[in-house]
């Protein structure tokens, strides 16, 4: 009996692998991962609104079967105003328009809706029945709508000394009748969201002394949603005890404050949902308040966040104490992102000790006394945190003492503390003298991506590091000249020569590379140094220039096509890069 040899499997085909690597990323980043947040965004208030690619647009015009593939990403986030009035922040949103999405008939394809609620009109009644009109008659009901964020605006015509005309205030609405009329509209327009952000914007405080009557409707926002609030965002507007009331515990999953330096009635609303919370982002905050929500029903227990995930600190207010009260073991037992963009508000290691078995993400600003703890805590051995995949070390921005003595140990540090990093920022570290670091670094088999745009290289220094991590995948770096060579000329083929056989046995695995920064002489310089330096690393096929601003980009994108044109570069694997700039 003979046996048939097994089957080859069949090699696994999908159109990602015949597209450019930019539209595969683009498309990739409207993924969601659980609650991580699209990459590209800006900030109205504290609500991150995502930024669509433009590299996505082109494929929708292509066939009906691209279409079908991009309209669902290109519409899952759209925005839309209460008001024909444009406000700024809902005119630069670059989100897809709702309007255009109903027009288009894609709405049905939306997940997540932006809702501009231009507050110089609410309480006007004609506005208001165009809304109306729109929601029940053009629109109808958005059943794929599972997060809606209420951003309060303005109309770019309002202004601190206009005051309304007596034909609007003839055709207002009291701000009960408004709150109740606009809930009702949006309940009945989305009424599957689960997911409600109220964000008062303080983009328009100013606006506050003139309109008291809409300040007061920006804080009633969170109570008229409360049944249905899972994620309360408060900017720069204190809550009242009433709406707190309103907010029960086991309500809110996810809480971000901003703007206020903690008062008690922010604390309590914190501490009333510490069992349920999965997120707390804590903004301009004291160290006081930050320690206060630690703090239990007797002077020497500590309040628990048993489900907190993410816990983001910055801006904070004063300094550390060891006169206020300190949790006594570790508040945050499921801790997996710990991103402390300022002072460290905890004198007391037991966060830092707990996370060790729980962290994922750890991102700290560091002080010279906080980095005495840890190594005094062992906390910086290798290895010391078992789950770690991304670690960003860097100095608090009030403490420059000892800066450049404490700098080379941290960026060593950011190597081994974690058992399987994957991502490592080097946060402004200051290392004048980078080529006695290099010897030391523990170069890493699992780092995929590193991150050193704000921690200057030279391209020799840029190229050693690149090839010493055998798996990594991309790379963010801020390039600079030699120290001390300020002349204005190319590399001459002989330089470039040279520089070659030094590197000819360089062996990496780094695909794409960001530069995020140059400190040349001048752009078409810059230019040069970034081919030379690509040239030697064979992996790298994407080179994308993110400069400061467009204009500076463009120029050392000019800078690489006249590098490319020169002889020495003809029929080298260089030209079949792609070098692109950011638009």
């Amino acid at each position: 009996m003979m046996l048939s040899p097994p089957l080859t499997p069949l090699a696994l085909f999908t159109p990602a692998q015949v597209l450019p690597y930019h539209i595969v990323a683009s498309i990739a980043q409207y993924i969601e991962l659980g609650a991580t947040e699209t990459p590209s965004a800006i900030k109205s208030g504290t609500i991150s609104i995502p930024i669509p690619s433009k590299e996505l647009v082109p494929l929708a015009a292509v066939c009906q079967s691209w279409r079908a593939v991009v309209d669902p990403l290109i519409y899952r986030v759209a925005a839309h105003c209460t008001s024909s009035g444009k406000p700024y922040t809902y005119t630069n949103t670059h989100l897809p328009k709702l309007s255009v999405a109903v027009e288009r008939q894609k709405q049905h394809l939306v997940r997540q809706l932006y809702l501009f609620i231009d507050m110089s009109k609410l309480f006007n009644a004609e506005s208001f029945m165009s809304f109306l009109d729109f929601v029940e008659n053009t629109c109808g009901e958005m059943l794929s709508v599972y997060k809606l964020a209420l951003i309060p605006t303005y109309s770019e015509s309002m202004y601190l000394w206009q005051t309304p005309s007596e034909t609007e205030t003839a055709a207002s609405l009291d701000i009960s009748t408004a709150m109740e009329k606009f809930f009702k509209c949006v309940r009945s327009l989305t009424p599957n969201a689960r997911i409600v952000t109220a964000s008062h914007g303080s983009t328009y405080r100013s606006y506050r002394r003139a309109v008291k009557d809409h300040d007061h409707a920006i804080a009633l926002l969170p109570a008229m949603f409360a049944e249905r609030t899972t994620q309360l965002v408060v900017d720069h507007v204190n809550l009242s005890r009433p709406q707190l009331d309103k907010l029960v515990p086991g309500m809110l999953r996810s809480i971000s404050i901003t703007g206020y330096k903690g008062p008690q009635c922010h604390i309590e609303l914190i501490q009333r949902h510490a069992p349920w919370l999965e997120r707390l982002e804590l903004v301009s905050f004291t160290v006081h308040a930050i320690v206060k929500l630690t703090w239990g029903h007797t002077t020497t227990s500590t309040r628990l966040y048993p489900r907190l995930k993410k816990l983001s600190i910055a801006s904070v207010l004063g300094l550390r104490t060891a006169k206020v009260r300190q949790p006594t073991v570790d508040p945050f037992p499921a801790l997996e992102i710990l991103d402390c963009q300022s002072c460290f508000p905890f004198t007391t290691s037991v966060v830092l000790e707990g996370g060790q078995s729980h962290l994922r993400v750890l991102k700290l600003r560091l002080d010279p006394e906080l980095f005495g703890v840890m190594e005094s805590k062992r906390l910086l051995r290798e290895s010391a945190y078992k789950k770690l995949e991304i670690i960003s070390l860097g100095w608090a921005e009030r403490s420059s003492i000892g800066r450049q003595e404490f700098s080379e140990r941290m960026l060593l540090k950011s190597f081994e503390i974690g058992a399987k990093t994957q991502i490592v920022y080097a946060n402004r570290l200051a290392i004048p003298d980078f080529d006695v670091v290099l010897p030391k670094i523990h170069f890493t088999s699992t780092l995929r991506v590193l991150d050193f745009q704000e921690t200057a290289l030279t391209i020799a220094q840029a190229v050693e590091l690149l090839s010493g991590f055998p798996k990594l995948r991309e790379a963010s770096l801020f390039l600079r000249e030699v120290p001390g060579d300020r002349s204005k000329r190319m590399p001459t083929p002989e330089e470039v020569a040279q520089f070659n056989k030094r590197f000819i046995d360089c062996q990496s695995s780094v695909m794409f590379l960001d530069i995020c920064k140059t400190q040349f002489t001048n752009s078409r310089r810059s230019g040069e140094y970034i081919v030379l330096m690509t040239d030697v690393l064979p992996s790298v096929t994407r080179v994308r220039i993110k400069c400061s601003t467009k204009t500076r980009s463009g120029r050392v994108r000019n800078g690489i096509k006249f590098a490319l044109q020169r002889a020495i570069y003809q029929n080298k694997r260089v030209q079949d890069v792609q070098f692109a700039a950011d638009d």
